[in-house]
C-alpha cells in the first residue's frame, strides 16, 4: 500500500523480545501541537513511564523493551525519535511464564462504532500464576490492565495528545488520508488470546 499520510499523526511502537522472539505492539496519537521532534520526544519518554509505571509489574522477566521508537506519520518519510531503553527494561514477575503466544488483550473504544474506529493491543509476557484456567486470568489481574489503560489515555490528554485509533482504510478502499479518532474507553476481559507469531516457530 502507497503512503498514507496522517495529520497530527504520531505513531509509537515498543520494540521487545522475549527469549529472543520480537513483541511488537504499535499505538498512534493525535498532537494538535506538531509532531515534530520535541513532540516525539515527549510523546515516547510518556510512554516509557507509563510501560515502568503500570504494566511492568504485570509482565514476566523474560520480556525485555529495548525500543520506543516515535514517527512523525503525517509525512512520508516524516521524522521519527528512537529511546533506546536499557534499564528497567524487563518485566518484575519471575515466577513461571506462559507460553508466548498467549496474550491479554486491551479493546480501546471510541465514540463511534465499525471496524474503523476499534483498537486492540496485545499485551504478551503473561506469567502463570494470572491464569485461573488455560483459557482466563485473574479477574484482579485483568483489571490492572485496565486501570493501565486508563492511565495511558488521561496522561496523554493532561500533556496535551489524544490516543486514538487510526484508519487508512473504510469499506475496502485506501482513505485520501489517515483518520484518528480519540479512544474514549478501554476494555479488558479475563479471556485469554493468541499471538501466533510470538511463537519461535
Amino acid at each position: 500500500m502507497a503512503f498514507i499520510p496522517t495529520p497530527n499523526g504520531i505513531q509509537v511502537k515498543f520494540v521487545a523480545a522475549q527469549n529472543g522472539i520480537p513483541v511488537i505492539n504499535v499505538w498512534h496519537v493525535k498532537s494538535e501541537s506538531g509532531t515534530g521532534g520535541a513532540a516525539l520526544s515527549d510523546v515516547a519518554g510518556l510512554f516509557l513511564d507509563w510501560w515502568r509505571d503500570f504494566v511492568r509489574g504485570g509482565i514476566h522477566a523474560s520480556y525485555v523493551l529495548s525500543q520506543v521508537i516515535a514517527t512523525d506519520i503525517s509525512v512520508e518519510d516524516g521524522e521519527q525519535f528512537i529511546l533506546n531503553v536499557a534499564t528497567d527494561n524487563v518485566g518484575l514477575i519471575t515466577s513461571a511464564p506462559t507460553g508466548a503466544g498467549v496474550a491479554l488483550v486491551m479493546s480501546w473504544r471510541t465514540a463511534q462504532i465499525g471496524r474503523s474506529f476499534r483498537g486492540r493491543t496485545y499485551i504478551g509476557g503473561l506469567p502463570n500464576a494470572a491464569l485461573v484456567n488455560a483459557q482466563t486470568v485473574d479477574s484482579t489481574y485483568a483489571g490492572g490492565f485496565l486501570t493501565a489503560g486508563v492511565e495511558l489515555i488521561d496522561t496523554l490528554a493532561a500533556a496535551g495528545y489524544v490516543l486514538s485509533v487510526l484508519s487508512k482504510v473504510a469499506n475496502g478502499v485506501a482513505r485520501v488520508a489517515g483518520l484518528l479518532t480519540e479512544i474514549i474507553a478501554v476494555i479488558v476481559n479475563t479471556k485469554v488470546d493468541s499471538q501466533r507469531k510470538r511463537n519461535a516457530n
